[in-house]
């Protein structure tokens, strides 16, 4: 059955089955069973995906974890189970035309935030079993000083339907993020008979445990691969810069230091998830502080640094490079931000749409400039993410979209001339932008 005729309107509800058998990323999410129809909801009450009262939003998923982690194994069912269900939902009302790109675009965040929280949990609750923990003790209602962040397309706000968290952990000793220890506290920790490992290993080991629970099935089902960001296999380009776990009194200096240029401009993407808030906002501030003092300290050389850093992504996603296409207009629109950011950090918001608000605000493009890239990008992260969920996202198939033969095997007639007309536009506009970036690096 072509997919032109199950995105007609109305027609009928795409079933889970339908969308596993037209989609080989959702397919690789359950591996390669047999399928075998339920005449009833599971036993576990888990709704129908065709419910459209079921909530599938982070906040509903987050108050119900806290009562299951005394059972991990039923903590990670209900994780999966959310992941699976809610890209079949999405997947689903994107065929169908029922959802925006803006919604997609929202739920795939929340989704992402919700898998890493439910993951952290549970990783945290397997491990205060057998070990003291090293900033609180034993002291469990206390909010950890440890926050999570991610540095891949879900960090800059814009998340695909392969795109992993690519986290990065975050802790601090510093007494402004948790309560000052006692001797009873202390006291209290040695007779609880516990391992008391060092704060890096015991961080260490979440983040691991935290990332284990993070990871899918392989195509065949059999062991496990963990999420990240999107790359094809082949590509050895190192997506998360640093460590992955760092202390936050330390993350100024690793990204400030003699670190390539590179990394230190990857710090754009940089987004709190989930943790505790005050150090979660304490490292985006000091993230934002970076990139201003590494856009004075390059000057013109960012131009060059961005260059190289988007020719990775281009090889690492899969996506052309071309003068008007998605990364052309976020590698301009990040070098505007650099440009400025250089005097105002405020500029260095990790969306690049975002972004663009706020440079139009400035005056540094008109209204009318920031309409058509807003339209063109919007457009054309739409398109790669429908390519993504059709398996389609490779090198080869960008000719094959140019002369119009995916149309109709995606769902999207006329996303061809579409996509080529908002591309030419977007290069004007681009060009503007462009011009007054120069004129701004040469004052």
């Amino acid at each position: 059955m072509p997919v032109e005729d199950l995105s007609l309107p109305d027609q009928r509800p795409l079933d889970d089955k339908t969308l596993f058998r037209i989609s080989p990323f959702l397919s690789d999410l359950v591996g390669k069973g047999t399928w075998k129809d339920l005449p009833q909801p599971p036993a576990d009450g888990w709704p129908d995906a065709s419910d459209q009262s079921f909530d599938l939003s982070a906040r509903r998923f987050r108050r119900e974890p806290r009562q299951r982690l005394a059972d991990p194994e039923a903590a990670l069912i209900q994780l999966r189970r959310l992941r699976v269900r809610t890209l079949l939902q999405i997947a689903g009302d994107d065929l169908a035309g029922r959802i925006k790109p803006y919604q997609i675009r929202a739920r795939l965040r929340s989704l992402a935030e919700t898998m890493v929280q439910g993951a952290w949990w549970v990783a945290e609750t397997c491990l205060r079993e057998r070990y003291v923990h090293p900033l609180v003790l034993e002291r469990r209602n206390i909010n950890p000083p440890m926050a999570i962040f991610s540095l891949s397309r879900l960090g800059a706000g814009e998340p695909w339907y392969t795109t992993g968290p690519a986290p990065i952990f975050v802790h601090s000793r510093a007494a402004e993020f948790a309560p000052a220890l006692t001797e009873k506290d202390f006291a209290q920790a040695r007779r609880s008979g516990k391992e008391w490992p060092p704060a890096r290993e015991y961080f260490h080991r979440l983040a691991r445990r935290t990332l284990s629970y993070l990871s899918v099935p392989d195509p065949a089902g059999k062991g496990f691969e963990p999420m990240a960001e999107d790359a094809s296999p082949e590509d050895s380009t190192p997506l998360l810069p640093g460590s992955l776990v760092v202390l936050f009194s330390a993350f100024e200096e690793h990204f400030l230091g003699r670190r390539p240029v590179k990394e230190k401009l990857s710090l754009i993407r940089l987004r709190f998830l989930v943790g505790q808030e005050k150090l979660g906002r304490a490292v985006e501030s000091a993230a934002r502080e970076a990139l201003r003092r590494t856009a004075q300290e390059l000057g013109r050389r960012v131009r060059a640094g961005l260059k190289a850093w988007y020719h990775d992504r281009a090889r690492a996603e899969n996506l052309p490079l071309s003068p008007g296409s998605l990364l052309d207009l976020e590698r301009t629109i990040r070098l505007a931000q650099f440009t400025y950011g250089a005097d105002d950090a405020d500029f260095l918001d990790p969306s690049p749409l975002r972004a663009l608000d706020r440079l139009t605000e400035a005056g540094v493009i008109g209204a009318e400039g920031r309409l058509v890239l807003n339209r063109s990008y919007s457009y054309q992260w739409f398109l790669v993410n429908r390519l993504s969920l059709f398996g389609l996202r490779s090198a080869s198939v960008w000719e094959e979209l140019r002369q119009g033969r995916l149309d109709g095997r995606i769902g999207l007639p006329g996303a061809a001339e579409r996509s080529s007309r908002l591309m030419k536009e977007a290069r004007e506009a681009l060009a503007e932008l462009g011009r007054k970036v120069k004129a701004a690096d040469s004052v």
